[in-house]
């Protein structure tokens, strides 16, 4: 009875313990990403795409015979500046990261033998969370068709995913958005250089957790996948109604749907949804912001703090968060 009363006390403490440890090694990945993405910065003058040539972007202005979809992702461009430079060159660009084209638009080659899919199933330990239960999962929807949103193969999930401000996989190329408050750090076929940040470098998100899988999305099938270029593989989103003005009033319709760790009010289980920021970490989740540090964002953080944290020019003065 002894033994049993001191486990019963003693229990609580060793799992706060190990979920600490947990959470200072999800930490040390996303520095490990924040160093990654100055490094290639530094290197382009410019940061990667959230995803490059996005399949799910229906333009036929914008794709040509030799402008096609690639479903390239951003932490594809990364691998050299995460010591993982023999899988980028294993990384094939003149073939797809995914199949997924539901629109038809004219699509990268894909063979049988595509090097990328050895690529975007590789447990890759910095693009998951310790305190995820099922980062890391690999699941495939096949690549036999092309109109299926959620087309991989051996896509390999990740817990990270690219702050994309109120922009989608299903949205214009980056730079279409320079005149839209709402425009993130990442976005398709574009990102931002540093003198972007007119609101701060440490004052606006750059990386930050994504929790995915089935048991706590609204469909197994979304992401986030990490390298693997297919649908919800790698946008965190904010949507807001107004591309000029940030308030209570343009953030309303969304804020119970996308605070952090929100449950998405659609689903019958009130899972969250694809694009989410959230975690396996109690009460919020972690974010690397444009300077290269790491913050634990509480889910109870003010929800227009939030919003603006995850924009990249709207103007706002943000105080202590």
């Amino acid at each position: 009875a002894i033994i049993a009363i001191l486990v019963a006390l003693l229990l609580p403490a060793v799992q706060q313990a190990r979920e600490a440890a947990r959470r200072t090694q999800c930490k040390n990945n996303l520095k490990q990403w924040g160093l990654a993405l100055h490094n290639y910065h530094d290197t382009y003058n410019i940061f990667p795409p959230a995803l490059n040539n996005s399949g799910r972007y229906n333009s036929t202005a914008f794709y040509t015979a030799t402008n096609r979809v690639q479903n390239t992702s951003g932490f594809v461009f990364l691998l050299p500046y995460m010591e993982q430079a023999n899988a980028y060159a294993l990384y094939d660009f003149n073939q797809t990261g995914s199949l997924s084209n539901p629109y038809g638009m004219p699509i990268a080659g894909l063979t049988n033998a595509n090097p990328n899919v050895q690529v975007t199933s590789m447990a890759m330990p910095g693009l998951q969370c310790p305190s995820h239960p099922n980062g890391g999962e690999v699941s495939s929807s096949g690549i036999t068709t092309q109109t299926d949103f959620y087309s991989r193969d051996n896509a390999r999930r990740a817990s990270y995913a690219f702050a994309t401000g109120s922009m989608t996989d299903y949205s214009l190329p980056h730079t279409a958005y320079s005149g839209d408050i709402r425009q993130g750090v990442f976005g398709n076929s574009g990102a931002a250089r540093m003198r972007d940040f007119t609101d701060g470098t440490s004052m606006t998100i750059a990386i930050g957790e994504a929790w995915g899988g089935a048991r706590y999305k609204t469909s197994g099938s979304f992401g986030p996948w990490g390298l693997s270029g297919t649908h919800t593989c790698c946008h965190l989103y904010t949507p807001s109604a107004s591309s000029t003005v940030l308030d209570a009033t343009t953030v309303a319709a969304y804020v119970n749907d996308f605070r952090i760790n929100a449950a998405y009010q659609n689903d019958s289980q009130k899972r969250q949804y694809a694009w989410g920021y959230g975690s396996g970490h109690t009460g919020g989740c972690q974010v690397v912001l444009g300077d290269g540090s790491v913050r634990f964002l509480s889910e109870n953080i003010d929800a227009l703090t939030f919003w603006r944290l995850t924009y990249l020019h709207d103007g706002a003065v943000i105080g202590e968060f």
